[in-house]
C-alpha cells in the first residue's frame, strides 16, 4: 500500500498513520539525518528525543527496538554495553543516552529495547549472533514490524543474515571471535559465532526488494520528501527463504573484493594493522 501524507502534518504524528497494533513489536532502521533535513525544509525543527517518544506511542503496550550494532568488532575486541557506541547511525546513539531503554548483551548485534518484552530480550543469549535464541529469532517468532525511515533495505537489513544462517547458505560460514564483554565493570571473555560472508561475497538483496515491490508487500508513506516503509518479519523470512532455495540469489561474488578481503583478513590483521 502506498500513501502520501500532507506536508502540514507534524513529523511527530505521521507514523501513526500506519496504525500498528498497540502490543506490536516494532524494529526501527533509519537514516535520521535525511529525515531531519526534510523536516527542517518544511519549517519544523527535528527533535530526536521527541521523535523517539512518538515511536513509543505507536506501540504503547508493545516493544520498541532500535539497533545498537557494533558489528565492526573483531576477534580480541571489547564490548561494553554502557560505553561502546553503535556504528549504525544517529538515532541509536541518541537512544543510548536515554534511561528508558536497555541494551541487550550481544557484542555484535545488540539492540536498545523499550516496552513489554525488554526483560525477555535482555535474558536471551546465543553463542551465534544469528542463532535460534538470538534477537533475530525473537523478531521472527513475534512477526515483528520492520520500519525503515529514509533508508533502503539493501543498506540495513541485517535480519536477512539470520534467514541465511537458518537456511545454512553456502556463501557464508561461521567465524569464531573471542570478545571481552564488560558486565557492570567486570571483564568477561565471551565466544561469539558470526555467520559471515566468505571472501569475495557481497550481500545483494535488490532482487528480493523487487519481489516485495511486485507483490505489494511494502506499506509505504511518502511525506515531505521522505520515504517510510514497513515489512513484516515472517513474510520476509518466507520470501527470503524461497529466494535462497529457488532464486533469485541474495548475493554476488567479486574477485576484486576477494583480493581485498584476503589482504585484510590474512595479512593486515596478522600484522596488527586492523
Amino acid at each position: 500500500m502506498l500513501r502520501e501524507v500532507a506536508d502540514n502534518v507534524s513529523y511527530l504524528e505521521v507514523l501513526s498513520r500506519f496504525q500498528f497494533p498497540k502490543d506490536a513489536v516494532l524494529f526501527v532502521s533509519s537514516d535520521i539525518g535525511i529525515f531531519a533535513k526534510n523536516m527542517q525544509k518544511h519549517g519544523e525543527r527535528f527533535d530526536a528525543n521527541a521523535f523517539i517518544d512518538s515511536l513509543q506511542q505507536l506501540v504503547p503496550e508493545g516493544t520498541l527496538i532500535i539497533p545498537g550494532y557494533t558489528d565492526n568488532l573483531v576477534d580480541g575486541d571489547t564490548f561494553d554495553p554502557s560505553k561502546t557506541k553503535p556504528n549504525v547511525g544517529a538515532l541509536p546513539n541518541k537512544t543510548m543516552r536515554r534511561k528508558d531503554f536497555i541494551r541487550t548483551k550481544d557484542p555484535l548485534h545488540s539492540v536498545f529495547v523499550w516496552g513489554k518484552d525488554k526483560e525477555e530480550l535482555i535474558q536471551r543469549e546465543d553463542e551465534s549472533t544469528f542463532g535460534p535464541n538470538s534477537m533475530f529469532a525473537y523478531l521472527h517468532e513475534k512477526d515483528a514490524f520492520f520500519l525503515f525511515i529514509d533508508i533502503h533495505i539493501q543498506a540495513c537489513f541485517t535480519y536477512i543474515h539470520y534467514v541465511e544462517e537458518v537456511q545454512r547458505v553456502n556463501y557464508r560460514r561461521f567465524y569464531d571471535y573471542d570478545i571481552t564483554y564488560v558486565d557492570r565493570g567486570e571483564a568477561l571473555k565471551r565466544k561469539v559465532r558470526f555467520y559471515s560472508k566468505k571472501l569475495g561475497v557481497i550481500s545483494d538483496i535488490m532482487d528480493l526488494h523487487a519481489v516485495f515491490e511486485k507483490d505489494g508487500d511494502y506499506d509505504t508513506i511518502l511525506y515531505r520528501g521522505s520515504k517510510i516503509d514497513v515489512l513484516k518479519s515472517k513474510l520476509v523470512f518466507d520470501k527470503a527463504s524461497t529466494c535462497i532455495t529457488h532464486g533469485p540469489v541474495l548475493y554476488r561474488f567479486s574477485m576484486n573484493k576477494w583480493a581485498k578481503d584476503f589482504v585484510k583478513r590474512h595479512i593486515l590483521r596478522k600484522k596488527g594493522i586492523l
